[in-house]
């Protein structure tokens, strides 16, 4: 198995094909966690995520992406929701490109954030696995393989003759 880490970058800017839906990959009380979709694209796959906190879980997600720039805020301390990809022989941590977070003043008790992951491989294994968790809101690593639509942009393998 090959390690590898997916630095934080768009896909490319026309094209794709969606190759999975949505799917829960975790539901607890106050904390819920969704792939809204993967894109297959000729050099590799979009993730989107959809992560919603309530309650004790949104003030939380809401501390731990405070703005470091904050002067009242001395302990640089922050975390995010953590994403590891397995996909064929290569496994590693993707970082977000876009991780957009919704919040309303009157409404601190909510978090919402749709964070994007560009996974820049592509490979003909019909199976993608998934792991996040975001423990420091209470979200504890949870693991998913996702079976994997065709790709168009890999050729064929079982072309009959």
């Amino acid at each position: 198995m090959r390690r590898h880490r997916w630095p934080a970058q768009p896909p490319p800017a026309t094209g794709g094909t969606q190759v999975h839906g949505p799917t829960v990959l975790a539901a607890h009380p106050y904390l819920t966690l969704q792939l809204n979709d993967i894109t297959a694209y000729p050099s590799g796959m979009q993730l989107r995520l959809v992560l919603t906190a309530t309650g004790r879980c949104a003030e939380l997600a809401h501390h731990e992406t405070r703005s470091l720039t904050d002067p009242e805020d001395y302990s640089g301390h922050w975390s995010y929701l953590s994403v590891f990809v397995t996909i064929g022989d290569i496994e590693g941590e993707a970082d977000p490109y876009h991780p957009v977070t919704r919040s309303t003043r009157a409404r601190p008790t909510e978090y919402r954030t749709l964070p994007h992951y560009w996974v820049g491989t592509c490979q003909d294994s019909g199976a993608l696995t998934l792991t996040a968790g975001w423990e420091e809101i209470g979200l504890p690593p949870t693991t998913t393989t996702i079976k994997l639509g065709p790709n168009p942009y890999l050729p064929s393998t079982s072309r009959s003759e």
